[in-house]
């Protein structure tokens, strides 16, 4: 570990020293001189300047709530390493790549020990420090008093009805800039040289009143870096489009909240937040789905394309009883139902996944089940869906990750859900029969190339949809997510020209276009 005096070290070719340590350091395979493999534009992945891992050719695949860490070993001090490396080992087991993090690491040693275990294991982690959480949050400990691991109980689910009352307003609004810029100070006094180190978890679903220390934090992450700006992640998880506009929002709105979020919360190298992140936990008991789920995703999409940043979005990877935060009963998924909500985020375009969550919470006010590792630290089903949804998630999300979302519709619904648009026909695309399905274009900015995802609508039944593809359309061809491969689909020459396509419960379909 290293002080802050290199981190404006820069390399040959405009590559910082610590960003070559991180590209290097976790064996990325990246070009170093990404900029044209990754051209800006709507929903892209960004350029160097920007976040590493938003700029890294891997599709990004977090983790929340990660492994806890491990008690301290006085017999042998390797032994921390040895367990904690095991423990994110596992985790790269089930195709993740990036960990945020969280269930009591959000200190010094379990930091350390974290980023270390990720740096074996080729992860990235968005390092979560509670005493920036208080700084932020207006109810810093003072240095003195604080003692080696101190941190308070952290919940893994915010309440979608909490109350802000003017005693907690009162300490937002009170909290302490420099307080927060030395805590930052000291993060990457201790760790910003650490290869792992994809940024710092600055705060999730914060109310407005938040909005204006959150800017400051992200100033002073990227003032760290020193000569090239911006490279490690200022995160924020925005709140879903069902929290309460008055209690937890702090706006009009859920629009109004977002509009204020992406002018407010910015920094002086970018126009908007680098990323714009959100949750929405969509699988209700009795096989229901919330009924603003794709309303979310579209309201994130349209700001994600009118700012031009990449969105996140999460998949719930567990069942909770939320009745007593005001959030009802989620119910465990199955493994179709990890795939579909997978594809719905791909389909409107968003450019990172995050699993809620990977590690089973304990929480007094949430009853949760058990999610893709136990409380004691044993495997279930859940483990084993995720893995082969990640292995698909990698692949398609690796084609997707540098296009432009284009467009997105809905065809064959009974009843249109909230947010969402009616399929017509287009350049490309001249009817629609069949099972209802989300059609997506895409488009590649550097070719011009055309791609289309379609999308089971959904995750209990197949689905068999015939699309007439226009004259414009010379051929089409499937990508195999397995192989990695793109391999020709028959389409006769005259038309009417048929494309079938045939989709398991919740699963998705990407073709490539060739129109020259």
């Amino acid at each position: 570990m290293a002080g802050n005096e290199n981190h404006g070290g820069v390399l040959n070719g405009g590559i910082s020293r610590t960003r070559f340590l991180k590209l290097v350091g976790l064996g990325a395979g990246l070009s170093l001189f990404p900029g044209s493999l990754f051209p800006s534009g709507t929903g892209l992945a960004q350029t160097v300047g920007g976040p590493t891992i938003l700029s890294d050719a891997r599709y990004p695949i977090a983790a929340w709530w990660p492994p806890p860490p491990v008690p301290k070993d006085p017999n042998d001090p390797n032994a921390d390493n040895v367990r904690t490396n095991a423990l994110y080992a596992e985790l790269a087991g089930a195709g993740f790549n990036a960990v945020l993090g969280g269930n009591g690491g959000a200190n010094d040693r379990a930091n350390g020990l974290a980023l270390e275990a990720c740096a074996r294991n080729e992860l990235r982690l968005v390092l979560a420090d509670q005493a920036l959480r208080n700084a932020i949050d207006g109810t810093a400990v003072a240095p003195a008093a604080r003692t080696e691991g101190q941190e308070e109980p952290q919940s893994a689910l915010q309440a979608l009805t909490e109350q802000d009352s003017p005693q907690d307003l009162q300490a937002q609004a009170a909290a302490d800039p420099e307080a927060v810029s030395q805590r930052i100070r000291e993060l990457y006094a201790l760790f910003g040289n650490e290869p792992a180190l994809a940024g710092l978890l600055l705060y999730d679903e914060p109310h407005r009143s938040l909005f204006g220390i959150l800017r400051h934090a992200k100033e002073q992450v990227e003032q760290q870096i020193g000569q090239q700006p911006g490279e490690d992640l200022p995160y924020v998880n925005v709140w879903p489009s069902h929290a309460s506009p008055q209690n937890a929002l702090g706006a009009e709105s859920y629009t109004d909240y977002l509009q204020k979020y992406m002018d407010e919360v910015r920094y002086p190298s970018a126009v908007a937040p680098p990323v714009l992140s959100f949750d929405h936990y969509p699988l209700l008991a009795d096989e229901r789905t919330t009924v603003d789920f794709f309303y979310n995703h579209a309201v994130i999409r349209n700001f994600s394309r009118r700012f031009r940043v990449p969105s996140w979005g999460f998949v719930q990877s567990v069942g909770f009883d939320g009745r007593s935060v005001g959030l009802g009963v989620r119910r465990r998924p199955d493994e179709a139902e990890i795939f579909w909500q997978i594809n719905v985020a791909l389909a409107y375009g968003v450019k990172g996944i995050q699993y809620f969550t990977y590690w089973t919470p304990e929480d007094n006010a949430v009853k949760f089940g058990d999610a893709l590792i136990t409380r004691t630290g044993t495997r279930t089903a859940l483990y084993n869906y995720a893995t082969r949804a990640n292995d698909y998630l990698a692949a398609v999300g690796g084609q997707l990750l540098p296009l432009v979302s284009e467009a997105v519709v809905h065809f064959g619904e009974q009843r249109l859900p909230r947010g969402t648009i009616a399929f017509r026909p287009d350049a490309f695309v001249r009817a629609m029969s069949g099972s209802p399905a989300i059609l997506s274009r895409f488009r590649n900015p550097t070719t011009n190339q055309r791609y289309l995802l379609v999308t089971n609508r959904s995750p209990n039944a197949g689905a068999q949809t015939r699309l007439t593809i226009s004259d414009l359309v010379q051929g089409v061809e499937e990508f195999d997510p397995v192989t990695g491969a793109y391999t020709a689909v028959p389409i006769r020459a005259t038309q009417p020209r048929y494309l079938y396509v045939r989709v398991p419960p919740g699963r998705a379909r990407l073709y490539r276009l060739r129109t020259a």
